[in-house]
């Protein structure tokens, strides 16, 4: 099956047809460019899943797991979220960090932790949660954590609980449309970059985060470019 990539061109052909979501309750759009396929889901990713924390036990559930407060872990789950789909949007627009993620993605997307809560709790290391917020956020973690912290009054070592929970959820949701649409980097990226519009609008506390650590973190690399490029 040939990979699903972006087109530059504004052109759009009149070509639109719905196909099965990947967990039954939601389609995928396909607009045409010039021959070349773009998807886009109807709605947000990040809506999506606050639905299902909040559906049933699965909220009180995690609440429990980690101690903490029913509203302050769905607070920090609100801004973990968008935070860890703004990591993965810029690790998709290089080829190395497309690489890394299009393998963590294809493991993700063979299940859905919501589905396993029980599971996933009990077992946290089985899915890899801690090793995907270390992989994802860097040496960013520490500071997303606190600021986290800050915002919903949890303590700093619960957020890092809460973030080992987010990650496989989001790693996972996003795992089953990679796999089931083929996509290619351009398709991830285009995707990630869609959804990520949307999550950063669903939470400005979010927003205002990524602004302050992930713009700090380019501007970092970009000196450290520079100082050996100069050799200084």
């Amino acid at each position: 099956m040939a990979k699903l990539s972006v087109h530059s061109s504004r052109r759009i052909l009149k070509h639109r047809f719905l196909v099965g979501a990947m967990d039954g309750r939601r389609g995928h759009i396909h607009r045409v460019k010039s021959g070349l396929v773009y998807i886009q889901c109807m709605g947000s990713i990040v809506e999506d899943l606050m639905k299902q924390v909040n559906t049933g036990n699965n909220l009180s559930t995690i609440a429990k797991s980690v101690g903490g407060n029913e509203k302050g872990v769905q607070s920090a789950l609100s801004m973990a979220i968008p935070l860890l789909m703004n990591s993965m949007t810029k690790s998709a627009s290089t080829p190395s960090g497309a690489g890394t993620l299009m393998n963590m993605l294809t493991q993700a997307g063979a299940s859905n932790p919501l589905d396993n809560l029980g599971s996933l709790l009990g077992t946290p290391s089985a899915s890899g949660g801690s090793s995907m917020v270390n992989t994802l956020l860097g040496n960013q973690m520490g500071a997303i954590q606190n600021a986290i912290a800050q915002k919903t009054g949890l303590p700093s070592a619960m957020i890092s609980k809460i973030l080992a929970i987010a990650a496989p959820m989001v790693m996972s949701y996003i795992g089953k449309i990679f796999t089931a649409q083929n996509l290619d980097q351009k398709g991830l990226s285009s995707l990630l970059g869609d959804q990520l519009k949307m999550a950063m609008q669903s939470s400005p506390e979010a927003a205002n985060m990524a602004k302050q650590f992930f713009a700090t973190e380019e501007k970092s690399g970009i000196i450290d470019k520079l100082k050996k490029a100069f050799g200084s």
